[in-house]
């Protein structure tokens, strides 16, 4: 969505290393469907490009080792602010518990506290333009903040 990092460079090159890549197809409820390409991509609800192969139910995220949630900000204790729909949080109860969580934000969006609900889970990792954070809430102490290429 504009004003989020951009991501189709990123879900191309983890397809083409053989990383098979499932995308939101944002409904009502959670449902995915596997990434085919750039040119399998139909325009979605939001403005938000959706997969053009079949959509599998919710059950599907139990697959994803790794789960890359959008937000508006978080903290580097892993605390996420969602865009306010609640589509990720319903979503990631259908997540394995061995999943790890990631955030991709601009650095800025970076704060010292965000509004939590108690539904709100944190993720274990935030990638910035700058900057990887390792959550300090997701059984890291560390922070760690090298460059990111």
């Amino acid at each position: 969505m504009p004003g989020e990092p951009p991501t189709l460079e990123l879900i191309e090159a983890l397809r083409l290393a053989d990383v098979c890549v499932l995308l939101p197809v944002l409904t009502g409820e959670p449902a995915w469907a596997w990434y085919a390409g750039p040119t399998a991509l139909n325009p979605g609800p939001r403005g938000i490009p959706r997969p053009d192969g079949a959509a599998l139910g919710p059950e599907v995220l139990r697959q994803a080792d790794w789960i890359w949630l959008p937000g508006l900000a978080g903290t580097p204790q892993g605390h996420r602010l969602g865009t306010g729909g609640g589509w990720y949080d319903r979503a990631l109860g259908w997540a394995s518990p061995s999943a790890r969580l990631g955030l991709l934000l601009f650095d800025e969006e970076v704060l010292d506290a965000v509004p939590l609900d108690p539904w709100d889970r944190d993720v274990h990792v935030i990638v910035t333009e700058r900057r990887r954070l390792d959550c300090r809430n997701s059984g890291s102490d560390s922070l760690v903040s090298p460059s990111v290429e």
